[in-house]
């Protein structure tokens, strides 16, 4: 009765419609060809695969039961329906010569129950079993053993007809298997790129940098509009009052419990190297992060240390948005001389080197921001 209701309803067959819709706007709006995101590709490709074939295993595969008295044979196919019961007939015919049921020792609970069958089929009489993990396919029909009689004298064969829906539901499974392949073996993906991050952070005396948290970035983060004007951020602000209340709030951080204000004043210390941003106190900064981190990302509000830094990366002298550190393709700019800055041994970093590090540090608080993983709000 659910099946019919639920999963087999018009709307819930719209919903899923709606879904492969997702998936294919999805591949135009982020440009997974453009990009060759071949894996992710594919495991959208299988999804909308996986959902094909059930929709023809919906409208074409059938399904029913065969039940059999020992010594007895059948042809017939009962099924049950919304619109009630019928019979179909099967293009053989199913004769049961023995059934046997087995119980755990000393206990009457089955522990399995199988059926021997002589099957008369193309003028010929073949035998086959039954049972628990062992199905017959028999000219694109597929039985299982479902039940017995009580007296242990009959059984029940469950039976369905779907070669159509059943070949394309596993292609869309073999899909889905090659593209999670894909996703740890082609060269840029994430799983390959957090092996070498690993590699290297172990080499560089275990600092820690963005390179890790990029791995997991949500596409979808990275590639977030930056049409949103600058100026909305500051033109929601938080009242002052409500602010300080949100300060009063304890907080995890490091270790110990703090006020949230303090928590506040060190992080915009440490990010915009002052102790307020366009007229907002730390508090106000924080509680606006959080809640529009859209807005909040196209914010120049990240300390540059200018010179070389600003120039090699075409940013202003002396702020940049969280954006700006990010290409069109979503990748982070300052990854590739990360990678080799951490190849050196520390002794061996110039001084423009630690910069950039403290630059990436900055960055990575603000990811961590953005994603709610700091600050740890004591309950």
């Amino acid at each position: 009765a659910a099946r019919m209701l639920i999963y087999y309803s018009p709307l819930f067959l719209f919903l899923q419609l709606l879904l492969v819709i997702n998936f294919l706007l999805l591949l135009n709006r982020y440009h997974y060809i453009r990009k060759k995101r071949w894996s992710l590709m594919m495991i959208h490709a299988a999804l909308i695969v996986i959902l094909g074939g059930a929709l023809t295993t919906h409208l074409f595969g059938i399904e029913g039961q065969v039940h059999i008295r020992e010594g007895e044979s059948s042809n017939e196919m009962v099924m049950h329906t919304s619109r009630g019961t019928r019979v179909q007939k099967l293009p053989f015919r199913l004769e049961l010569s023995d059934f046997r049921l087995h119980r755990y020792p000393g206990s009457e609970s089955p522990s399995s129950y199988e059926s021997s069958l002589r099957i008369h089929i193309d003028g010929e009489v073949r035998e086959a079993e039954v049972f628990m993990n062992n199905v017959l396919d028999l000219k694109g029909y597929r039985f299982f053993q479902a039940s017995y009689d009580p007296d242990e004298q009959g059984t029940l064969l469950s039976v369905n007809r779907d070669p159509a829906g059943r070949a394309i539901t596993y292609c869309g499974y073999l899909l889905l298997l090659i593209g999670f392949v894909m996703m740890f073996l082609m060269p840029g993906s994430r799983f390959r790129m957090l092996i070498r991050s690993l590699r290297e952070l172990r080499r560089s005396s275990g600092q820690t940098t963005l390179i890790m948290l990029l791995l997991f970035v949500p596409t979808t983060v990275m590639a977030a509009s930056t049409d949103v004007p600058q100026s909305t951020a500051l033109h929601q602000v938080v009242p002052t009052a409500h602010a300080a209340r949100f300060g009063e709030l304890p907080v995890q951080f490091r270790g110990r419990i703090m006020p949230i204000n303090s928590f506040s004043s060190e992080i915009l210390r440490k990010l915009h190297k002052e102790t307020s941003i366009a007229g907002l106190n730390s508090d106000q900064f924080l509680l606006g992060l959080l809640t529009l981190p859209q807005q909040w990302m196209e914010m120049p509000l990240i300390a540059l240390p200018g010179g070389a830094i600003s120039q090699r990366y075409q940013l202003p002298e002396k702020y940049a948005s969280y954006s700006a550190f990010f290409d069109r393709e979503g990748s982070y700019r300052l990854l590739p001389d990360l990678q080799q800055i951490y190849h050196r041994p520390a002794a061996e970093r110039t001084a423009a080197d630690k910069e950039l590090i403290k630059l990436d540090e900055r960055v990575n608080i603000l990811y961590q921001m953005f994603h709610q993983t700091m600050p740890a709000i004591y309950p």
